[in-house]
């Protein structure tokens, strides 16, 4: 009967070291998704930003010179297009 109790003790720990290692993936699991439909959700970064960033600019600098961008307006061919929309002129009056 003792081997028997030794026998059933070896397979208890191994059941609850299984599930231990269940839970701990589980738990990764949600660590590593939980977040993404948030993160994915946000707009994509320029390359431009993306590549300061990874050079090591500062992130507050990087900031106000895109906000000091945006509030220029756009610039290029499509803002010129965008210009001769009569609805998106109309709503800026």
């Amino acid at each position: 009967t003792r081997g028997v109790a030794m026998y059933l003790a070896l397979e208890t720990n191994q059941w609850v070291a299984i599930l231990v290692g269940v839970a701990c993936l589980g738990i990764l699991v949600v660590i590593v998704v939980a977040p993404w439909r948030r993160i994915r959700s946000e707009p994509r970064m320029s390359n431009d930003v993306e590549s300061r960033l990874l050079l090591g600019e500062d992130p507050k600098e990087i900031a106000e010179e895109e906000d000091e961008e945006e509030a220029e307006g756009p610039s290029g061919p499509r803002a010129e297009v965008l210009d001769l929309d009569p609805e998106r002129r109309s709503s800026s009056a």
